[in-house]
C-alpha cells in the first residue's frame, strides 16, 4: 500500500488512523499486474466493470454523509466533492459517465455495463458503505470514505492511467476517469483530516472513528481481492 500523506504535522488522532491503515496495510494485486502489464485486456475490462457498479453509488455515501453533518465547513467540502462526481454540471464529465467511457476503451459495450452484476463481495462493499454513511455520525462516516477509502486513490489511479496507456494503448482521455481522482481526492483528503482534528474532539469519538476505518478496511480489501481474482481469470 503507497505511504499516507506526511503526518508530521497531524495531531494524535490523525496519527493513529494513519497507523491503522499501516496496521492493515494491503497492497492491491490489481496495482502490479497492470503495471507490469500481466493481467489482460479482457481481464482489466471486468476488473472496471465491477468498479463502476460501486462509483454509480458513490455519490449516494457522499449524500448521506452530508445529511448528517451539522457543520458548515464540512458540509462544503462535502457539496464541493458531490459536485465534483457529477461533474459540476456536465454530463460527460460526470463520474460513471467517465468509468463507463474507460470501460469502453478496453472493449466494454453499452450492454455489457448496464448488464453487469456485482460479486458478492462487490455487493458487500456497496452495502457497507451504505450503511456507514446512513446509520453511523458524521466524524465516522467521514473517516471510513475519506480515510479508509480516497486517501490513497491519487498515488493508485496515477499508477494505473499511466500503466493502462503505456501497457494496454488508451490514450489519457481514455482514462480520465483516473486522472481527475488524482488532484481531486488530494485535495478532499487533506481537506477532510483537517475537519476530523477539528469535530473529532472526544475519546470516544475517536475511537468508534477508529472501529469504522478499521471495518472498512477490512470489507475494501475483500472486495479487491474478490475482484482481481474474478478478473484474473479472464
Amino acid at each position: 500500500m503507497p505511504e499516507p500523506p506526511n503526518s508530521t504535522t497531524h495531531s494524535r488522532f490523525i496519527e493513529e488512523l494513519f497507523a491503522i491503515q499501516r496496521e492493515f496495510s494491503f497492497r492491491d494485486p490489481m496495482f502490479d499486474a497492470v503495471r507490469s502489464g500481466s493481467m489482460s485486456r479482457a481481464g482489466v475490462r471486468l476488473w472496471t466493470l465491477q468498479a463502476s457498479l460501486f462509483v454509480r453509488q458513490f455519490t449516494r455515501f457522499i449524500s448521506a454523509i452530508h445529511a448528517n453533518c451539522p457543520h458548515r465547513d464540512a458540509q462544503q467540502l462535502l457539496a464541493e466533492n458531490l459536485w465534483e462526481e457529477h461533474g459540476q454540471g456536465v454530463r460527460s464529465r460526470d463520474h460513471y459517465s467517465l468509468i463507463r467511457k474507460m470501460a469502453r476503451s478496453l472493449g466494454a459495450t453499452d450492454r455489457d455495463l448496464d448488464d453487469a452484476r456485482p460479486l458478492q463481495e462487490t455487493d458487500e462493499y456497496i452495502a457497507h458503505c451504505l450503511k456507514v454513511t446512513r446509520e453511523l455520525s458524521f466524524i465516522e462516516s467521514m473517516t471510513a470514505i475519506a480515510v479508509g477509502i480516497e486517501i490513497f486513490m491519487p498515488v493508485f489511479f496515477a499508477a494505473l492511467g499511466e500503466s493502462l496507456c503505456s501497457k494496454y494503448g488508451l490514450t489519457r482521455d481514455d482514462v480520465d476517469y483516473l486522472l481527475v481522482h488524482v488532484a481531486e481526492d488530494e485535495a478532499h483528503s487533506r481537506r477532510a483530516l483537517e475537519l476530523l482534528e477539528s469535530y473529532a474532539d472526544t475519546q470516544e469519538v475517536q475511537e468508534k472513528a477508529k472501529r469504522a476505518l478499521r471495518e472498512i478496511l477490512l470489507v475494501k480489501q475483500r472486495f479487491a481481492l474478490a475482484v482481481y481474482n474474478h478478473s484474473a481469470g479472464a
